[in-house]
């Protein structure tokens, strides 16, 4: 018995936030053998986010792709791309960190973050920001949470020294825990 060869595909939704969107994207992929595998949905301002990897059989995978696309019409814009499975061993040695960074919001931040993420090579595997009020004062803060894959060479204390510095800079805490042997 051969199994069907199945095509993983990423998709990314947006539409102006309303009841139904995330149910009439799943109607398309059903409508075309495809499964959800993995999302990632939240409301960004007025508009609905998703981010979705779906596995569809490969002979269905452009009339899926057409099919997503015609939600245009009904105010959901997609846009499609394949995509393989991910192989965990890209990061072999390294060790995964939980960081969170909060303080007065401005610019900048986010910027600051991740451009040393990005200069040691540190791989952010998820990640969130938002804006919430302080409760007393009412005072915008700023909150982002992510995830990372730090390289074998980059030490807990160093990671914290140079993050904690960053902090200091854009007057944020930021806070670096080690990841619960489960959630790896």
């Amino acid at each position: 018995m051969n199994a069907q060869v199945k095509k993983q595909i990423l998709l990314t939704a947006t539409g102006e936030d309303r009841p139904g969107i995330v149910a009439r994207i799943s109607e398309v992929l059903v409508a075309h053998g495809a499964n959800l595998e993995d999302s990632r949905m939240a409301l960004l301002g007025g508009e609905f986010a998703a981010i979705i990897l779906a596995a569809v059989p490969a002979d269905k995978q452009a009339a899926l792709t057409d099919g997503l696309k015609g939600l245009k019409a009904e105010g959901i814009a997609v846009s499609t791309k394949e995509t393989g499975v991910f192989d965990p061993s890209r990061f072999n040695g390294y060790v995964p960190f939980e960081l969170e960074v909060s303080g007065a919001d401005h610019e900048g931040i986010v910027h600051q973050v991740t451009n040393y993420l990005h200069q040691c090579s540190i791989n952010i595997q998820s990640m969130e920001s938002g804006i919430v009020n302080a409760p007393i004062t009412g005072t915008p803060l700023f909150c982002m949470r992510a995830t990372v894959q730090v390289p074998p060479s980059i030490t807990l204390s160093e990671l914290r020294a140079k993050l904690g510095a960053i902090g200091d800079a854009e007057s944020v805490e930021i806070a670096v825990h080690t990841m619960p042997s489960g959630k790896r």
